[in-house]
Parts: structure tokens; C-alpha cells; sequence
């Protein structure tokens, strides 16, 4: 058994009104050459971050990322270029998940190991997270364009069970609840932790 506390955390599905201008004001301007997904999870990490009370990540944190479909309306766009002709590179770049990693890297000015994962659950992202995060925790979010959006983001260092053995831990499946403190992943569990 493995618990994190959750350090902070945003959970906009959907995102709030404004949440464009919020954007460009956490940034200091208006983000450019990105596309809606990348949008969104920049602006669930930044004040996932912002809540944690965190500007920069230890370099032994980690970034994973994960999303139902991914850059798919991006996808679908050059798609539909390709057809008439060659793609248009702006819009050929906002086709990949690792722009939002990286531009996500940059302004937390951090270098570490980022992560994307399509098509699983938070559930799944979050055990192979767990399973691999460091002592510098895991900056975790699942990202999504359906559905008017989503912007998922946990801040979640390690916790030491041994010194808080009364802790009451929230099991995997309830990871996006609001009311929990301390995430509790449980070895070969699927879906219980």
C-alpha cells in the first residue's frame, strides 16, 4: 500500500467561466501557438501548482499526463488539411500531447520525467504514477476536450505511513473528490486503489 498526501489540486470539468483570461493572467500574457487541450491542462497545472503553494517542482517530481482521446479536435483539424494538402505546422504541432509538457516544464522552470498516457483512466495513470514517483512526488492531471472540458490536476508528494498510521485514505477511484486529503493506491488492485 502506497498513501500520498495531496498536496493541491485544481478540478475544473468544466473549466470556469473566464478561464481563458485566468490563463493569460497566471502567464503573464496570452498564450500563443497552442491549441484548447494544451490551454486547458496549462491552466488546471498552473493553479493546481498555485494551490500547493508551489511555483517549480523538485527536479525528482514527476509530470504525468493522461486524457480520454488526447489532441483529438487538433487531430481532426489536420486531418482534414491533409486531404486538400500539407498540414500547416502550428497546426500540426497542437497534435502533440508533449507541447503541453513542455511548455508546462518551462514555465515551472523544471527538468525532470514527464509523462503522457492516452485512453486509460485517471485510475490507471494514477497507479503507474505512484508506481514509479520519486520523493518529489507526482504533478498528476487528466486533461480532456469532450463534454465542454476538463482540466483535472493533483499535486501528490509521498507520505510516510509510518508517521501518520491514522491517516484515512481516499482509495484511487475517488481521486478527483474534493473532500479528500491522502490517496490510498493499493498493490495489484485494479480498480479498488
Amino acid at each position: 500500500m502506497k498513501i500520498f498526501t495531496i498536496g493541491g489540486r485544481c478540478l475544473a470539468a468544466p473549466p470556469p467561466a473566464g478561464w481563458r483570461e485566468q490563463l493569460a493572467q497566471m502567464l503573464g500574457s496570452k498564450p500563443r501557438r497552442i491549441g484548447t487541450w494544451a490551454e486547458l491542462g496549462l491552466f488546471g497545472a498552473l493553479r493546481c501548482m498555485a494551490d500547493a503553494g508551489e511555483t517549480t517542482l523538485p527536479p525528482d517530481a514527476q509530470i504525468w499526463l493522461g486524457s480520454r482521446r488526447g489532441t483529438y479536435a487538433a487531430t481532426a483539424h489536420v486531418l482534414e488539411q491533409v486531404r486538400d494538402d500539407l498540414p500547416m505546422p502550428l497546426a500540426f504541432l497542437q497534435t502533440q500531447p508533449s507541447q503541453l509538457l513542455a511548455m508546462l516544464a518551462a514555465q515551472l522552470a523544471w527538468q525532470g520525467h514527464a509523462c503522457f498516457m492516452a485512453g486509460a483512466s485517471p485510475q490507471a495513470l494514477l497507479r503507474l504514477a505512484g508506481a514509479q514517483g520519486g520523493h518529489g512526488g507526482v504533478l498528476l492531471g487528466w486533461v480532456d476536450e469532450m463534454d465542454g472540458g476538463e482540466s483535472n490536476w493533483l499535486r501528490l508528494l509521498p507520505c510516510d505511513t509510518a508517521v501518520h498510521a491514522d491517516i484515512s485514505a481516499v482509495p484511487a477511484t475517488a481521486m478527483f473528490s474534493s473532500q479528500a486529503t491522502h490517496l490510498c493506491l493499493t498493490h495489484g488492485a485494479k480498480d479498488a486503489g
